[in-house]
């Protein structure tokens, strides 16, 4: 399982549980066709053995809203999956869904290029929570606990630096893990283990009146370098390393919606861009 799909099966996860619904390698360019991205234009429509996809508009409900995304914008491009939940697909750079009917031959390019996006109904915890509770250790420990004071998994505990492309980036205070390492051997009778190499990097934006808006945890660069470069909007494959892959969270407050959003690390400058398309959605495909 890729580190791409096993970070969806664990923000999957989670939504479940507070939803009721719910190798040598030398760099090299992919030089396969680009799949281009299109309108939801009802009248498109591709047939690959026997079945014929769409861009029709499939129903489906977010606890009690309803919404009519088009069949090529889900993320198999056909619709919903079965027991809840939503997940969307949206091609960088232009931030529109794909043409029906190309998920199966899509170049490793074209894989990297899908931002997807996963959409759940919240209900069994305050919506405005959600990014504090993401944030912190109090729903994934016991009070007392060690665990608890984990700095690796507390934005509190996490020192603030430089903006970067409008987030403001967290790293570990190793002044704090320090002082963790010392607790947790003293409370537990072992030692603290610690990979800083899977030490995710933490970044956070806002809202006007200084709530989280925003929380995107992104993989460690392996070796410095990352497995994707880009050179205007065409991306070079290097397999030398792995690709290191980002994953966003906001809410949609007024409908009580989680997403998350799962893109390589090298298109988190366009956080701000992929997020605004995301949340277009939502507004564009709402029929109740």
């Amino acid at each position: 399982m890729s580190v791409k799909s096993s970070a969806r099966c664990v923000t999957a996860a989670l939504a479940v549980a507070l939803s009721a619904g719910a190798c040598a390698k030398v760099p090299s360019t992919d030089e396969g066709r680009k799949e281009t991205t299109m309108s939801e234009d009802s009248s498109e429509s591709r047939t690959i053995d026997g079945y014929t996809y769409t861009t029709a508009p499939v129903e489906v409900k977010l606890g009690p809203h309803r919404y009519a995304f088009p069949a090529n914008l889900y993320d198999d491009q056909i619709g919903p999956a079965i027991g809840g939940g939503v997940g969307l697909t949206l091609m960088w750079p232009e931030l529109k869904a794909a043409p029906p009917g190309t998920r199966g031959s899509r170049s490793m390019a074209d894989h990297h290029r899908a931002l997807s996006i996963s959409v759940n109904h919240i209900d069994r915890v305050p919506i405005a929570d959600l990014l504090g509770r993401m944030t912190s250790t109090e729903a994934t420990s016991e009070e007392g606990s060690i665990y608890r004071q984990d700095p690796t998994r507390r934005l509190d505990m996490r020192k603030p630096g430089a903006d970067q492309y409008g987030l403001t980036p967290y790293s570990i205070d190793e002044t704090r893990m320090a002082e963790f390492t010392t607790a947790h051997q003293k409370q537990t009778g072992m030692q603290a283990k610690r990979n800083p190499n899977f030490e995710s990097d933490w970044y956070i934006a806002r809202s006007a009146d200084g709530a989280l808006a925003t929380f995107i945890k992104c993989e460690k660069l392996q070796q410095g370098r990352d497995g994707l470069a880009l050179q205007g909007d065409q991306l070079v494959i290097d397999e030398s390393v792995p690709v290191s892959g980002c994953t966003h969270n906001i809410v949609d407050a007024e409908n009580n919606l989680s997403l998350t959003l799962f893109y390589p690390r090298v298109f988190l400058k366009d956080w701000k861009a992929i997020e605004d398309a995301a949340r277009s959605l939502l507004v564009a495909y709402k029929v109740a």
